[in-house]
């Protein structure tokens, strides 16, 4: 039975202009890009065609693409990153290959990362040190880590600080919440909240 291992179509990572210093990493389009990202709904059809990275200009540049984590329970881990607040933008079945790839982003030409789950399941180790964790940012570090706890996920490290939390994705996937700007006013449970398990 072929398994999925490698990277499939997957569009470009192009983030919104913050400083000099980030903009040299962008591609000339950066304009149109901001514009696109600032007035697109969050539907799937305001994505980029799937194939996108075969015509990036040729500019001397390394894009970023996307992250692939391998699944148990596809359902599952839309959901936890759904709650999070992204969304599916794509999606591949491959009969063949027996296997789905799922795409998801917080909003147009934001970074991504792609869900692979084997038919039939398989059994993998949990995840090793070498892969230390996805980061998130946040408006609201309290509001969001409230979401994630009312749909049964457990956060791990409480925003006690309220600046950064950790939760985990149902493969045991260790995610870092950061919050915009200045770190929130410390505010309970959240500040007396202790650690639980490993993250």
């Amino acid at each position: 039975q072929e398994r999925h291992n490698a990277s499939h179509m997957s569009a470009p990572c192009r983030l919104a202009p913050t400083t000099l210093a980030h903009r040299r990493f962008l591609a000339p389009n950066t304009a149109r890009t901001t514009r696109v990202m600032a007035t697109a709904s969050k539907s799937v059809s305001s994505y980029l065609p799937a194939d996108t990275y075969n015509s990036l200009p040729k500019d001397g540049d390394l894009t970023f693409l996307h992250t692939m984590l391998r699944v148990n329970d596809l359902d599952a881990t839309m959901a936890f990153f759904s709650a999070l607040g992204l969304m599916e933008t794509r999606r591949k079945e491959s009969e063949k290959g027996k296997f789905t790839l799922v795409f998801m982003a917080s909003a147009p030409g934001a970074p991504e990362i792609e869900l692979t789950y084997n038919w039939g399941g398989e059994e993998f180790a949990p995840p090793s040190r070498s892969m230390g964790h996805l980061a998130f940012a946040t408006d609201d570090i309290y509001g969001l880590c409230e979401k994630l706890r009312a749909a049964g996920h457990v956060i791990h490290r409480p925003p006690r600080d309220g600046k950064m939390a950790f939760v985990k994705s149902p493969d045991g996937i260790s995610v870092e919440l950061l919050q915009k700007g200045v770190p929130l006013e410390p505010a309970e449970p959240w500040s007396s909240m202790e650690n639980t398990g490993e993250w």
